[in-house]
């Protein structure tokens, strides 16, 4: 689409593509329209090297990642009253080095939780941020901040990558590693989707997993035995992140390799033995997280591709615990081929089935997070992340190991009016623990690890 733009005398043309948004887009842009706390789609993480680092040549890389990345320089703008996307062709604005050494690392999280939680200004401006931190000791930072309708988690991973790639090239003086994978030729992809025949037979699909309704299952005891939960329209969040010991994760990935399910099955069904106990039943339903980077292209590219997908997670007592992970490995990669259909969609039409107009059928979001960051030459290295302040689920568990370390980090945001410190913490014991028992005890069955872990 060529549009014409007039300065002073002069005639520009421009060449310029608009895009509508694709459903995961939509699924974020749905969040900052009507939720009053625009931070809430702010993603905030930091890079520590904890060596000498060049930071004007870490602000070049910085910067020619920008470039090669053109999911980065997406921006939104209102089109005849509809929100359309294009990517920017304008010099990207200038990446600053703070010099922040005389400062303790404390004081530093500090001033980077304060970043995350500023909302972007969205209609037709940058929708990231990236900014060089000089720490104490040595200590050296790139702070990277997207809006989560531009860029996801994976993405946000693969700029980082790119970003010490290219560094590191340049500090050897060496050809610059292969750039990432566009995000348009996927975003076209996603857009064709929709008027597709492959999306009428998703949508059959998901009629017929949700021919019976869906079962709700508090996560507090308030809301035990309810038919639902009404929306709670308070957005104030937390964020509370545990690390699990990496001979734990040994044993556990040992596991996962020898009975071939996924790490995120094993803790799904840990996470549910909470759900089972605290409701009295065995049927529940958790949105599963898909970052829906299954190909090569998608796997290298920026850009939001996350999609949430409502998983019933139903495994009587007398099940084995083996038994109840190959269920799951099953109806989750049966779910995961329909991964691509519009949660919007999705989530009403199990809402109808249950005769809801509006509410929540489960308090409970889980996502495990495999992309790393890693390069050809090690260097010391950190991620941490930093919390908007802001939720727009009741509970979101985030489980990661981005830096290979072997320690795997569970990473709770959750809404305070909702969740307690004390119900994040019970529900973290009783999911190592379930996964604890059945790793070790196989052909235990889901009641006798119930009975186990509340003796």
């Amino acid at each position: 689409m060529k549009y014409s733009i007039y300065l002073e005398e002069d005639l520009i043309l421009v060449d310029r593509k608009y895009y509508d948004l694709t459903p995961s887009q939509k699924l974020m842009y749905f969040a900052l329209k009507f939720i009053p706390e625009k931070n809430v789609v702010n993603i905030g993480t930091a890079v520590w090297f904890h060596e000498n680092i060049d930071c004007e040549l870490l602000k070049a890389a910085a910067y020619k990642a920008i470039w090669r990345m053109d999911a980065l320089r997406l921006r939104l703008k209102k089109v005849k009253g509809q929100i359309k996307q294009y990517v920017s062709e304008e010099e990207p604005k200038e990446i600053k080095i703070e010099d922040y050494s005389n400062y303790s690392k404390d004081h530093i999280d500090e001033i980077l939780e304060k970043w995350t939680s500023t909302p972007f200004k969205y209609n037709d401006k940058e929708l990231y941020d990236v900014i060089i931190i000089k720490g104490p000791e040595d200590l050296t930072g790139i702070y990277m901040k997207v809006n989560h309708v531009i860029m996801d988690a994976w993405g946000l991973t693969v700029y980082a990558k790119d970003v010490i790639n290219v560094y590191l090239a340049m500090k050897d003086g060496k050809k610059l590693p292969e750039e990432p994978a566009k995000f348009i030729p996927l975003i076209e992809k996603d857009l064709d989707y929709m008027n597709s025949k492959r999306m009428q037979r998703d949508y059959e699909f998901i009629k017929k997993k949700w021919k019976d309704p869906a079962v709700f299952a508090s996560v507090e005891p308030k809301y035990v035995g309810k038919k639902y939960r009404p929306n709670n329209i308070r957005y104030k969040g937390k964020q509370k992140v545990m690390s699990l010991d990496k001979s734990i994760v040994a044993k556990i990935n040992e596991y996962c390799r020898e009975n071939r399910i996924s790490q995120q099955t094993l803790f799904i069904l840990g996470s549910q033995i909470y759900f089972y106990k605290l409701n009295n039943t065995d049927k529940s339903m958790v949105n599963s997280v898909l970052a829906r980077r299954s190909s090569m292209d998608r796997k290298k590219a920026g850009g939001m591709m996350v999609n949430n997908l409502q998983l019933k997670v139903e495994c009587p007592y007398g099940v084995s615990f083996k038994e109840a992970c190959e269920k799951l490995t099953k109806e989750q990669f049966e779910l995961y081929r329909h991964g691509d259909f519009p949660y919007q969609l999705a989530h009403d039409y199990v809402l109808k089935q249950a005769g809801i107009k509006s509410g929540l059928l489960t308090d409970f979001t889980i996502t495990y997070q495999p992309a790393k960051i890693f390069t050809d030459n090690r260097i010391k290295a950190k991620v941490q992340n930093y919390f908007n302040g802001s939720s727009s689920m009741n509970l979101y568990l985030t489980i990661m190991d981005t830096l290979d370390s072997g320690e795997l980090d569970f990473m709770f945001q959750y809404k305070v009016a909702v969740v307690s410190d004390e119900i994040v913490d019970e529900l973290y014991r009783v999911m190592i623990k379930a996964v604890e028992i059945g790793i070790e005890s196989s052909n235990k069955t889901i009641g006798e690890i119930i009975d186990e872990i509340y003796a």
